[in-house]
């Protein structure tokens, strides 16, 4: 079974096949967690963890499946694998289905019913993002539901604000059954939320695990949490939750691949079943003072635009040396492209002018993006190695912002300066745009670094060469 096949397999069913094994249940979700790795792979080798009875299914997945889940897909995404067939999958499961780029008429239906799409140009466009590293700040995606005019419900709204810390918090209060029982399913609605959750957590385990916190894990949010935050906070279904469980035609995966099998079930079901999907505990805390269709424009637009654009940095050389050996500084160069034609395509005529009247999302024409705040960072591998000196603060006219990073001093004699006492610090150069989505000018695209293991295609990578000499060094003397 392929590793797509098993990754619908752990959505589909509540049961641990080829995702978890109940022998885990007496572990935590992190050793659990370490066990399922194991278990996963072997699920490749053989008929696919199902026994001779077939698959039994339940109302839930469990928190081990979720686990599971995020760290597949954050596997695949250090091998440098495309994680489409991941997000498509993910994102069918919860009832998003993925539209063909032309089909009007699914994306009316959609938007009628008040729930949200993808599109499978989007979902390419969010694939990339997970291998170039762009993710949106977490704490500007909670002032931005403010800013559109989101509010919490009762009885939150009596002793707390909407806003980064508390949204976190619940997120995490979603989550912590499962992560002392991991085994058993998870309470209904709760699957979203424990997935966004996980999500974050995978992810800080693997690039920062000295900062991760037990919220947010690193503060940010990818593409599948950015989306299905927004989805299922702007989506105004009717009928009770579906969990991750989508479907019991399991058999179906012996003839189709996950992604093939799980966008057929849902173009089948797709009229018949038009609410009810994406209905999660998050819902329960917030109050959108829009209705359902202006609701799922927003979500839909959010989508369309932010993961339209393109972040691409240069670093001009890559490859410096602590001062004064040269080079020393580098010059860094940022270009911002929306990739798709929008603002006279398709979705102009699926989602009508009125989309700029009642959401404020405004589509962008394709090209070269001017007049976006840029403000400039690097990863933590080259903190203390240098600084910014001149930064453009904004975007030219040719969607381009131009910094310049110069390495700290360091004079040491020459018989410090030795092959045995030299190091190199391995990291990127990063960037922050802000206002890419109008009407939620606080979300911040953030171009970071991802994958030290495989190299980046969005940020980028710079490598600082230096010596270790500690002040009672005996080459000081010599």
């Amino acid at each position: 079974m392929s590793k797509h096949q098993v990754l619908a397999v752990c959505l589909l069913v509540g049961t641990a096949i080829g995702c978890s094994s109940n022998e885990h249940s007496d572990d935590d979700a992190r050793g659990a967690r370490d066990d399922d790795a194991d278990d996963t792979d072997d699920a490749d080798d053989d008929d696919g963890g199902q026994d001779d009875g077939g698959a039994s299914l339940s109302d839930s997945s469990t928190y081990l499946q979720v686990v599971s889940v995020a760290k597949m897909i954050y596997d695949a995404v250090e091998a440098d694998e495309d994680v489409s067939p991941h997000i498509e999958a993910v994102l069918a499961a919860f009832g998003v289905p993925t539209l063909d780029p032309d089909d009007e008429d699914g994306a009316l239906d959609r938007i009628d019913a008040g729930l949200p799409f993808v599109t499978s140009r989007v979902v390419e466009e969010m694939a990339a993002a997970y291998s170039q590293g762009r993710f949106v700040g977490a704490e500007g995606f909670a002032e931005g539901l403010v800013e559109q005019g989101v509010e919490l419900a009762y009885p939150y709204n009596l002793g707390a604000e909407l806003e980064y810390s508390f949204l976190g918090s619940m997120l995490y209060s979603f989550a912590t059954t499962g992560e002392v029982m991991p085994d058993v399913p998870l309470e209904s609605g709760y699957v979203l939320p424990s997935l966004v959750r996980e999500l974050g957590q995978e992810r800080a385990r693997r690039t920062n695990p000295d900062a991760l916190e037990p919220f947010w894990g690193d503060g940010r949010l990818d593409p599948l949490q950015f989306t299905l935050l927004s989805f299922t906070i702007f989506a105004k279904p009717t009928s009770p939750d579906v969990g991750l469980f989508a479907s019991s035609e399991l058999s179906l995966l012996e003839a189709n691949s996950a992604a093939d099998f799980i966008r057929d079930q849902l173009r089948n079901k797709i009229k018949g079943k038009i609410e009810g999907e994406l209905t999660s505990a998050v819902q329960q805390l917030v109050e959108v003072p829009l209705d359902k269709k202006d609701a799922a424009k927003v979500s839909v637009c959010g989508s369309l635009i932010l993961y339209g654009h393109k972040v691409s940095i240069t670093n001009t050389p890559d490859l410096l040396w602590h001062a004064p050996k040269t080079p020393n500084l580098t010059e860094v160069e940022m270009t911002l492209t929306f990739e798709d034609d929008y603002h006279d395509n398709w979705a102009r005529a699926v989602l009508g002018s009125a989309v700029t009247d009642l959401t404020g999302c405004k589509f962008p024409r394709q090209g070269p993006i001017d007049g976006k705040r840029v403000r400039w960072d690097v990863s933590s591998g080259l903190e203390g190695h240098g600084s910014y000196d001149i930064t453009a603060t904004v975007t030219n006219d040719e969607g381009k912002a131009v910094a310049s990073w110069r390495t700290v001093n360091d004079e040491y004699p020459e018989a410090c300066q030795v092959f045995e006492k030299q190091r190199d610090a391995v990291g990127a150069t990063e960037a922050v745009v802000s206002g890419l989505l109008s009407g939620w000018s606080t979300v911040e695209t953030i171009v970071t670094f991802l994958n030290p293991n495989t190299g980046t295609r969005g940020n980028a990578p710079l490598t600082v060469l230096y010596y270790e000499v500690t002040t009672d060094d005996t080459c000081h003397r010599e």
